[in-house]
């Protein structure tokens, strides 16, 4: 049942990103997040919504529903919440976790790191490491978000029993690559185009607010 719970919150972050008029109305957001919770367990045809998004995509890693809430609260309270800059280097440690983790889990190459999540200290350890590095240089949505993995894998509060599993999903690793790719992208048509960074992020920060 906590699983089916965690994973409805986290769709339901995600498809709230989507909906107009959630900017600086945190209670706006609040509501919208449960009213799509409740809407994902609602029967249809035998199965729920939720179910369906389960079964493509796999269950929610606490990163990602993590990243999404902080997003959400960065449109709907404060962007100071989930800063760009710290967006950019979540988007940067979750393709690099992607890119490590679900080529040789594919069969490609001869190391299984979806192995070292199993069990052994090590991994907890790096995990517990970055968080405090996170934490000591102020990025507190990643802090929070590793802090907030290591304790439900070790309380086993979701289906799998490996830590890989709590840290990252194909659609974060996925998001994450396609975010630095378009970022890049941008910085070339602001170059092309003569404009300064600050002029850009000013631009894009009036098209959100609309």
């Amino acid at each position: 049942m906590i699983p089916a719970l965690f994973d409805s919150l986290a769709w339901a972050c995600a498809f709230a990103l989507c909906l107009p008029g959630l900017r600086r109305r945190p209670a706006y957001g609040a509501v919208a997040v449960l009213v799509i919770a409740a809407l994902l367990w609602l029967p249809v045809g035998g199965t729920s919504l939720l179910a369906v998004l389960r079964g493509a995509a796999g269950a929610a890693s606490v990163t990602t529903a993590a990243t999404l809430a902080a997003l959400l609260c960065a449109r709907c309270a404060c962007e100071c919440v989930f800063p760009r800059g710290e967006r950019a280097l979540v988007a940067a440690l979750a393709a690099a976790a992607g890119l490590l983790f679900y080529p040789p889990a594919l069969g490609l190459g001869a190391i299984d790191p979806y192995a070292w999540g199993y069990g052994g200290a090590l991994m907890p350890l790096a995990v517990g490491a970055l968080a405090l590095a996170a934490a000591a240089t102020g990025r507190w949505t990643i802090a929070g978000a590793l802090t907030a993995a290591l304790a439900m894998w070790r309380l086993q509060l979701l289906e799998s029993t490996n830590l890989w599993d709590y840290l990252i999903d194909p659609l974060l690793a996925s998001g994450g690559l396609i975010w630095l790719i378009v970022g890049a992208w941008r910085g070339k048509s602001v170059k092309r185009a003569g404009c300064s960074p600050a002029a850009a992020r000013s631009s894009a920060n009036a098209g959100d607010a609309r």
